[in-house]
């Protein structure tokens, strides 16, 4: 097999493009192309390169008549670039105050709902309950679509990093150490953002304490203060944990250690079917034959939801550490 056929092998084997190959590279994707056509060869720098992010040795890329078990088996590894790196965490850092208001829009999504259908109930107000409904809904709508615009548009932004999550790689030499001097650099924040995150999922539930000492409509109200908390409580997490899992993610730490993502796939189909399953419900429960389409008497499936699938990730967890 020719230099150019195994070249073109290889990077099929990964998955990419030839402008994806080119990145990785730093040369256009007219040299990957003339190199897959024979028409010329890349120079002792690159094939170095290329035997490193191939993991192969440059014996098989410039050999015609040499053999590698590990490309026959297709178990080739990633290689990272401390550029790569360093491009990888700087757009982690930007997404994560969008990631955590995506995430915080979602819990806050139907307060509007729940507490306007309340209000509609006093006559006084001359607030009809279609007219509630509308608006409140209207709002979680539009919440989450902002939620979805903005996971879709920053997942889609480390699309060609994905292999950091499910994949085996090398690092290039220095870059580890580089980014455990960051990570340290970054743990002191992150742990005031767990310290203001979790007091503010505490002091979330003190709304509905003090509101059920009061009257229906002051529950209700006490209910969507503690969603509120709870968002801005969760903001914090996801801010600190988009960034610090980023350098997990790097240094294979954590649920990233290699043996970890061989069974996240599972752990991903299982969190899948999960909410899928819990939405069925709400649905079902709200709007089904024998719902009320009030969703202000069904919101407490979601933080039932929520705490059933933290005992199951924790269960989870557990069996497979054993």
């Amino acid at each position: 097999m020719k230099i150019s056929e195994k070249i073109t092998s290889l990077r099929k084997q990964k998955g990419w493009s030839q402008e994806e190959l080119a990145y990785q590279l730093n040369v256009t994707r007219q040299a990957v192309s003339k190199w897959e056509s024979g028409q010329s060869l890349p120079d002792t720098e690159k094939i170095i390169q290329l035997s490193k992010i191939f993991q192969v040795t440059t014996d098989y890329l410039l050999l015609e008549d040499y053999h590698h078990d590990q490309v026959e088996q297709n178990e080739i590894d990633y290689y990272l670039s401390k550029e790569q790196a360093m491009n990888y965490l700087t757009l982690r850092k930007k997404a994560a105050p969008f990631i955590a208001l995506a995430t915080s829009l979602c819990i806050v999504s139907p307060v509007l709902l729940i507490g306007l259908s309340a209000l509609s109930e006093y006559s006084s107000l001359r607030l009809s309950e279609d007219l509630a409904c509308g608006i409140g809904l209207s709002f979680l709508i539009v919440c989450v679509a902002i939620a979805v615009i903005l996971f879709l548009h920053f997942a889609n932004q480390v699309k060609s990093y994905q292999y950091l999550e499910t994949e085996a790689f090398i690092c290039e030499q220095g870059v580890k150490e580089y980014i455990k001097t960051e990570k340290k650099n970054f743990q002191n924040r992150y742990n005031q953002l767990n310290i203001i995150g979790t007091s503010l999922c505490i002091l979330s539930v003190l709304g509905i304490f003090v509101s059920m000492t009061m009257s229906e409509i002051f529950v209700v109200f006490g209910v969507c203060i503690t969603l509120i908390v709870v968002s801005l409580g969760v903001y914090a997490f996801v801010y600190g944990g988009t960034v610090y899992y980023a350098y997990a993610k790097i240094l294979e730490e954590g649920e990233y250690t290699k043996k970890q993502k061989a069974k996240k796939s599972l752990k991903s189909m299982v969190s899948g079917i999960y909410w899928l399953i819990v939405s069925a419900i709400y649905f079902f429960y709200t709007f089904g034959p024998y719902g009320n389409g009030q969703g202000q008497y069904s919101w407490f499936i979601w933080p039932i939801a929520g705490v059933l699938y933290a005992a199951m990730m924790m269960a989870f967890n557990y069996v497979n550490r054993k």
